[in-house]
C-alpha cells in the first residue's frame, strides 16, 4: 500500500465516520430541541450547520486526492509503500466499518435498553412515574442507530468494496 493509499484510506474512513455521527447525533438533536423550543431561528441556523458539516464529509469522501495534494501528505517519508503485512485498503476499510458499526451498537443498546424500560414502567406502573417520562423520540434514534449498526456490520463486504474505488 502506498502512503497516498493510506491517506485517502483514512481521510474517507474519517469522512464516513463524521457523516454518521453528525446524522445520528446532531440531527436528532436538533429535531428534538426544535420540538421543546418551537423556534424556527434555531431551525434555520441548525439546518444550515448541519449542511455544512454535510458539505464537509461528502468533500472528505469524494475530494480525498486534492486534501492529499493541498496538505502535502505524502512528503517527508523515507519510503513509497506502507508496510501492513497482508493488508490491502480494501481489508482496513472493512475494519474500519465494522468498528464503526460495533460503535454504534454498543454506544446506543444501553440508551435503548434505558428507554424500553422506562416505557414499560410507564404501561405496567397503575399509579403512573411522576419523576421519569418516557422520550419516545430518543427511544426511535436509540433504535435507528442500533439497526444502522446491524447493517454496517452485516453488509461490511459490499459497503468496503463501494468505498474502495
Amino acid at each position: 500500500m502506498t502512503k497516498r493509499d493510506f491517506f485517502r484510506l483514512l481521510i474517507k474512513i474519517f469522512g464516513l465516520y463524521s457523516f454518521i455521527i453528525s446524522l445520528f447525533m446532531f440531527l436528532p438533536e436538533m429535531i428534538s430541541t426544535f420540538f421543546l423550543y418551537k423556534d424556527y431561528s434555531y431551525l434555520f441556523i441548525s439546518l444550515g450547520g448541519f449542511l455544512v458539516i454535510t458539505f464537509f464529509c461528502f468533500l472528505l469522501i469524494s475530494k480525498a486526492d486534492l486534501i492529499i495534494n493541498k496538505l502535502e501528505l505524502e512528503k517527508g517519508f523515507d519510503d513509497e509503500n506502507i508496510i501492513l503485512g497482508n493488508m490491502n485498503s480494501l481489508m482496513i476499510l472493512k475494519l474500519a466499518i465494522l468498528l464503526v458499526g460495533f460503535f454504534l451498537v454498543i454506544d446506543y443498546v444501553p440508551s435503548f435498553l434505558y428507554h424500553i424500560v422506562n416505557a414499560f414502567k410507564k404501561e405496567v406502573s397503575t399509579y403512573g412515574i411522576d419523576a421519569q417520562k418516557v422520550d419516545y423520540f430518543g427511544l426511535t434514534v436509540s433504535c435507528v442507530n442500533i439497526i444502522l449498526g446491524y447493517l454496517l456490520l452485516t453488509n461490511y463486504k459490499r459497503i468496503a468494496e463501494y468505498f474502495d474505488k
